[in-house]
C-alpha cells in the first residue's frame, strides 16, 4: 500500500508540475558541495550495524524491510522535508520553517506507541528524529532537492530495522546522534545564513 502511495504521489505531482517545487529532483546546479554535507548522517546510518543484526533474520524479512522502508522514506522525506517545509517557507524564514518542520517530524514519531514502543524507546527516538528532521531540512534547503535525504532515511530505516535492538544500545545510538547532530545542525545554520538557499523551482507548471 505504501509503495502504491508513493507512485500515486509522484504521478499527481507530476502531472502537476510540481515534483521540482517540493524537492524530488536532483542537487540544483552549483550545490553539489552542499550534497557532501549529508556524510554525517550517512554515517550514523550505518553505525547501527554496530549493534549487530537482529536474530531470526531471513531473505524474505530482509526485502520486506527494504521495499517497506523504501516506501517509508520516500513518503515521509515528502510530507515533511516536501510538502510541509515548503509551506512553512512561504510563510517566513527558512530558518524558522526548517525547526518547525524537524520538531513536526520528530513529534509525529510517538505514534509508534501504537506499535508497542515503550515510553523509553519513544523518548529515545523522538529525541534522534527532531535532530535529524532539522538536519535533513538543513540540507534540503541548501540543495533544493530531498532526495539525498530520502536515501539517508531509506538506508538509516534499514539499518534499524534488521539490527539488534535494547535500551542501552538504543541509548548509546542517541547519544553519538545528538554529539554529531548538535554541532552538524550548527554548521549547516552558519551555512544557510552564508550561501543561502537553493534556487526554489515555481510551485506551478507555466504553461
Amino acid at each position: 500500500m505504501l509503495i502504491a502511495l508513493s507512485i500515486v504521489l509522484i504521478v499527481y505531482l507530476r502531472f502537476g508540475g510540481r515534483l521540482a517545487f517540493y524537492g524530488v529532483r536532483s542537487v540544483q546546479p552549483g550545490t553539489l558541495p552542499a550534497a557532501l554535507f549529508y556524510l554525517p548522517l550517512f554515517a550514523i546510518a550505518f553505525l547501527q550495524y554496530a549493534k549487530g543484526f537482529a536474530p531470526d533474520l531471513d531473505p524474505q524479512i530482509i526485502l520486506y524491510a527494504i521495499l517497506l522502508m523504501t516506501a517509508v522514506g520516500f513518503i515521509e522525506e515528502l510530507l515533511f522535508r516536501g510538502f510541509l517545509l515548503q509551506a512553512l517557507r512561504a510563510r517566513g524564514r527558512s530558518t524558522r520553517a526548517i525547526v518547525i518542520s524537524g520538531v513536526t517530524f520528530g513529534k509525529g514519531h510517538i505514534i509508534n506507541l501504537l506499535r508497542g514502543y515503550s515510553l523509553t524507546d519513544q523518548a529515545l527516538q523522538l529525541v534522534a528524529a527532531v535532530l535529524i528532521g532539522i538536519a535533513l531540512a538543513y540540507c534540503a534547503v541548501l540543495t533544493g532537492s530531498i532526495m539525498p535525504g530520502v536515501a539517508f532515511h531509506v538506508l538509516f530505516n534499514i539499518s534499524g530495522t534488521i539490527t539488534a535492538h535494547s535500551v542501552l544500545w538504543d541509548s548509546v545510538m542517541v547519544g553519538i546522534i545528538a554529539v554529531v547532530m548538535i554541532p552538524y545542525i550548527l554548521f549547516l545554520r552558519n551555512r544557510l545564513a552564508k550561501v543561502g538557499p537553493a534556487v526554489s523551482a515555481p510551485a506551478f507548471k507555466v504553461v
